[in-house]
């Protein structure tokens, strides 16, 4: 008996699906920051959305899941089946007053699907990171009385986010979306007291271990309209509203000794308590966008949000976070789609810039953060399915006040199927 390509597709997206839940537990970000709050926010880091600037409120596409505003999912053509999965990778340089610092990793990114249920109703399901915690960072003070004091700090684990979105058209021109997102995940946070000048100094370790899951909603709008003969306006407007998440954290505080050869000697446990329960609280996010579209020819557009951080709180205590925002620009430029006697003409250009603040505030100093990005879209010859490369080199934090100044590339290599497999056969 033999078996068609075809019939292998399904399991092995589904196996790739499965694959990518049980490695989304490993580290998949290096930077000091994501210390604080919930860790490193991802957003818009599949490699469509990042190439042109992080854009996707005011986005839509039959070719592409853009889960930022759900609504986008009505533009899914009504036979077809899209698919899409990524890799992520990134290069990193820490750099203080002190020292200068190159650090790597790389995991994959992410997994989303997208089809029709029928003409007016389109839905998505997939599996992407809502947050990152990544850290190891070592701070030397010295005191007129014990000496070299080292503090310690570290941290791994963050948030997954398995969402299912809807969405529906109405009127020709309006569309409305949803998604519902399972988020969990855990974080491990370990700050350490060394006094190694000192024999006689207890030093001391506190390491806190957090589970959390719970569901998360977030809505979206889109209005689409034509003002010329090809050419179309895309509004669109998001809103996440606050989240409640239900929380659990293991909490062990400990003095201890180091002997002459490196070993760690216990003396007095200080804290240990398992199964603490608690909340912490995602606050409230708004946003909106507009586009410009050239059906297979070009894309334009802006996008901002704005998120209410300084509400954040985890086991009712906050972490003097303040409000964020972020603006993104974007485009996407195809020559001529149709030409097939010439590749070059036929690639996806793609060309972005995002500049924000983010949610910390550090010794009197806002922590901002720009980025260019860039990519590419390579159609395969013979299919539908399409190679995507995006990439973003940009800045956040700076060296004033003794603060840490991180420098990126970020590397997305990802790859969108797009099939029609709701056709019914007429002859068997």
């Amino acid at each position: 008996m033999s078996i068609k390509p075809n019939s292998l597709r399904l399991p092995i997206i589904l196996c790739l699906f499965f694959l990518n839940i049980l490695v989304f537990s490993q580290i998949r970000i290096v930077s000091p920051y994501s210390r604080f709050g919930i860790g490193d926010l991802s957003d818009n880091n599949n490699a469509w959305n990042l190439s042109i600037g992080q854009l996707g409120i005011g986005l839509r596409s039959p070719q592409h899941v853009n889960y930022t505003n759900p609504a986008s999912y009505s533009a899914f053509d009504s036979l077809s089946f899209v698919f899409e999965g990524g890799f992520t990778g990134e290069f990193v340089n820490l750099k203080s007053d002190l020292q200068n610092v190159n650090r790597n990793y790389a995991s994959l990114g992410y997994l989303l699907f997208g089809m029709p249920v029928n003409k007016w109703w389109k839905t998505s399901l997939g599996l992407i990171p809502f947050s990152d915690v990544g850290y190891n960072v070592s701070n030397y003070e010295e005191y007129p009385t014990v000496g070299t004091v080292v503090r310690l700090y570290s941290g791994s684990g963050g948030i997954s986010r398995l969402y299912w979105g809807n969405s529906v058209q109405f009127l020709k021109k309006f569309s409305v979306g949803a998604n519902i997102s399972y988020l969990f995940g855990s974080m491990d946070r370990e700050s350490v007291v060394l006094f190694p000048d000192s024999a006689y100094s207890m030093n001391f370790k506190e390491v806190f271990h957090v589970t959390m899951n719970d569901l998360y909603f977030n809505f979206g709008g889109q209005y689409t309209t034509k003002i010329k003969n090809d050419i179309s306006l895309v509004l669109g407007a998001v809103y996440s509203p606050t989240l409640s998440m239900s929380s659990k954290t293991d909490i062990f505080a400990n003095t201890f000794l180091v002997n002459a050869s490196g070993v760690e000697s216990p003396r007095d446990t200080l804290i240990s308590t398992e199964g603490y329960k608690g909340r912490i609280v995602i606050p409230m996010m708004l946003g909106g966008g507009f586009s410009f579209v050239k059906t297979d020819k070009w894309v334009v557009g802006v996008d901002g949000k704005w998120q209410n951080w300084k509400k954040f709180k985890a086991f009712n205590m906050s972490d003097s976070l303040v409000n964020s925002w972020q603006v993104n620009f974007g485009g996407e430029i195809t020559p001529n789609i149709d030409k097939y006697n010439n590749y070059l003409a036929r690639i996806h250009y793609r060309l972005g810039f995002t500049y924000g603040k983010t949610y910390l505030h550090l010794r009197g100093q806002d922590l901002n953060e720009y980025a260019i990005t860039f990519g590419l879209g390579l159609p395969l010859r013979g299919m539908k399915t399409m190679l995507n490369l995006g990439a973003q080199y940009g800045v956040r934090g700076t060296t004033s006040q003794h603060l840490i100044r991180e420098s990126y590339f970020k590397l997305v290599v990802g790859f969108s199927i797009y099939e029609r497999w709701f056709v019914k056969r007429k002859y068997f």
